[in-house]
């Protein structure tokens, strides 16, 4: 059995508290959000999926935190890179598809330039809990 590395812990406690206030932000301020980046759609539904998705991520990855061995949570810690790259991808992809106003187009590019930031902090645990 394997111990979680340290870089691995600050990463998960990362990705709880980020994964919870972003979805406080888009669970409960979804108005605000909708009005700061001028968001063309009034659907309110995807921004709710979205912060249900990170309120289970974030929960999920501050009790991996907890745990001791990098057997117990390896499982789940491919999962959150693979969801990480899943959003990257929809981020891009609602840029080449959508006409986005200037300020939306702008979140979906701070989006894009966070969740890369952490494919590389998960991309860097990954391999140095294989070494």
């Amino acid at each position: 059995m394997t111990e979680i590395k340290k870089i691995t812990k600050i990463a998960l406690l990362w990705y709880g508290v980020a994964g919870i206030l972003f979805a406080f932000f888009y669970l409960v301020l979804t108005d605000l959000y909708v009005a700061m980046t001028q968001w063309p759609f009034n659907d309110p539904v995807m921004f709710w999926s979205l912060g249900g998705t990170l309120l289970v991520i974030g929960i999920a990855s501050l009790m991996a935190f907890f745990k001791k061995e990098w057997e117990e949570i390896k499982l789940f810690f491919l999962f959150s890179m693979m969801w990480l790259l899943y959003f990257i991808i929809m981020n891009i992809i609602t840029i080449v598809l959508l006409s986005l106003p200037e300020m939306a187009l702008m979140s979906q590019i701070t989006n894009i330039m966070l969740l890369t930031f952490n494919i590389v902090l998960g991309t860097i645990c990954w391999i140095k809990q294989k070494s």
